[in-house]
């Protein structure tokens, strides 16, 4: 029996996996108490989270804070990545501005270097892309900037709510698969869709007659942005939009 545990989110076959919701908890909650430095010193905070081949912590961190993010499965043209955190810092009342960066987020032209003795899967550790960008910002425009390396910081602390739920449930879910005497599967949150769906008024049921309608996003609008609905995508859709910029399907299917 296998369950999916990992903050990147990233297992295939299962839309969530354990120390997600905590990791993103984390994240907000030290990027919401770092504001006031980068805001006091007027410069552009750059935070940078796990995430070395998918970018769900950081889309879904950038999507409830309203920041801007960078993720690995879409390259950022640099340029106007360093005017958008301009024109937010020009029109932020405390001149700063804050962005968001997968470890393994790239933008066009650079790759993230890596360094050390691979591990056991073939992967080195990576340098830091965001000390890289903050060079970049200060080379483009002089401005100063803060690098926060948030990485082993989502992983410290107790588990979450959600955490913790999905971790009994997926507990409860291989116990009994054992004792049915079956093996080789994994425990597994299945996609859902987000619907807007027709009701009547003025009672609050649904008509017998409802409609349903997907609703469909794009995870990065063109500003940088997580649009709406873009952390309900699944892990293929979030991958597509990336590299094609075309708007991806909702999931449908494990």
């Amino acid at each position: 029996m296998a369950v999916p545990k990992t903050m990147d989110n990233d297992v295939r076959d299962t839309e969530y996996c354990i120390g997600f919701s905590t990791a993103v908890t984390r994240a907000i909650d030290a990027i919401e108490r770092q504001r006031t430095t980068v805001g006091s010193h007027e410069r552009i905070g750059i935070f940078r989270v796990f995430g070395r081949d998918a970018g769900h912590t950081a889309l879904y961190t950038a999507y409830v804070t309203s920041l801007r993010c960078c993720i690995p499965e879409y390259h950022v043209n640099l340029p106007k990545l360093i005017d958008l955190l301009m024109a937010d810092k020009r029109n932020n009342p405390s001149n700063y501005a804050l962005v968001i960066l997968s470890e393994g987020a790239e933008w066009e032209g650079y790759k993230v270097k890596e360094y050390g003795e691979p591990d056991a899967y073939g992967h080195r550790k990576k340098m830091s892309v965001a000390e890289d960008l903050s060079s970049e910002i200060k080379a483009a425009t002089g401005e100063e900037t803060v690098v926060s390396d948030l990485t082993y910081e989502l992983r410290s602390g107790s588990p979450d709510f959600v955490d913790r739920m999905v971790a009994i449930t997926f507990a409860g879910m291989a116990m009994d698969a054992i004792q049915e005497g079956k093996q080789g599967l994994m425990t597994a949150v299945q996609p859902r869709q987000l619907r807007a769906e027709a009701y009547s008024r003025p009672g609050p049921r649904l008509a017998p007659g409802r409609s349903e309608h997907d609703v469909q996003y794009r995870p990065l609008s063109p500003d940088l942005r997580p649009k709406a609905g873009a952390t309900h995508l699944s892990h293929e859709s979030v991958r597509e939009a990336g590299t094609s910029c075309e708007r991806p399907r909702w999931a449908s299917s494990s």
